[in-house]
């Protein structure tokens, strides 16, 4: 079986980047087998109701601005498979979730394909993507992860965003020395119960984690955590990436083995 995983994909500008983090995404799918499909759900495909993204061929999305050049000139040319994007639409419906076909998106976001051409730079898997939908709360996207248990069979699924997101109050200085007390009090906190299982305290996040609103003044860079821990079975997660940039960034990955 394979695991799911939550990454906190960072800043686009990390794809030009070499450093921890980045050979730490070169490495990370040698820590289990190859996948015949990725399923992603990202922080940056927000929608009012649940979609799976269907077009076979899917171009890059480049959401986001005044970047370097470069990064606008970066490739990924992966594909999806309609057959695979069918069987998951069917088994969200056979589980009682309203989900739509989406034609008109076009692209993966940069939450899908940044990460994705560390793990798997040929590009040679298929990827379906599903929306995050802003109707659902953290218990109805724990629901969500539950009822895709049994893709794990075959499909890696990754659930893209970011353990602490407050860009404002970010040093943007990369190799910053001083790591703000808030954010690493709540990726502690957040590693700490799922290294223990305690899927009911993540779930109330807001009266348990007292950092949760400095961390998300926006959840939807969190939420996806939540469907990753619903994908699992025995709910215990472990930290591969206790690294930080910019000062209140965690660039962790929570893997869910079960």
């Amino acid at each position: 079986m394979l695991p799911s995983i939550y990454i906190s994909h960072g800043s686009p500008q990390l794809m030009i980047m070499k450093n921890n983090t980045t050979e730490f995404l070169n490495t990370l799918s040698t820590k289990f087998e190859k996948p015949k499909y990725i399923l992603v759900i990202s922080a940056h495909w927000v929608t009012n109701n649940l979609k799976v993204l269907y077009e076979e061929s899917p171009s890059l999305i480049y959401d986001f601005y005044n970047f370097p050049k470069e990064l606008y000139k970066l490739t990924y040319p992966a594909n999806s498979d309609l057959k695979k994007a069918d069987e998951i639409l069917n088994l969200l419906i056979n589980e009682g979730f309203e989900v739509e076909k989406d034609y008109s998106r076009g692209g993966y976001d940069h939450g899908v394909w940044s990460p994705l051409r560390f793990m798997y730079p040929k590009a040679d898997i298929p990827i379906i993507q599903l929306s995050l939908p802003y109707t659902f709360n953290q218990y109805q996207l724990f629901k969500l992860g539950e009822a895709l248990q049994s893709l794990r069979k075959n499909t890696l699924i990754i659930a893209s965003g970011a353990i602490t997101h407050n860009l404002r109050d970010s040093d943007w200085i990369e190799d910053s020395k001083h790591i703000k007390d808030y954010a690493k009090d709540f990726h502690d906190w957040v590693v700490e119960n799922s290294k223990n299982g305690d899927y009911k305290t993540l779930l109330d996040i807001e009266s348990k984690a007292k950092d949760f609103r400095q961390n998300h003044p926006t959840p939807e860079h969190f939420l996806p955590f939540y469907i990753t821990l619903g994908n699992s079975k025995n709910k215990i997660g472990e930290s591969l990436h206790d690294v930080y940039m910019y000062g209140n960034q965690s660039m962790d990955t929570i893997i869910f083995k079960e």
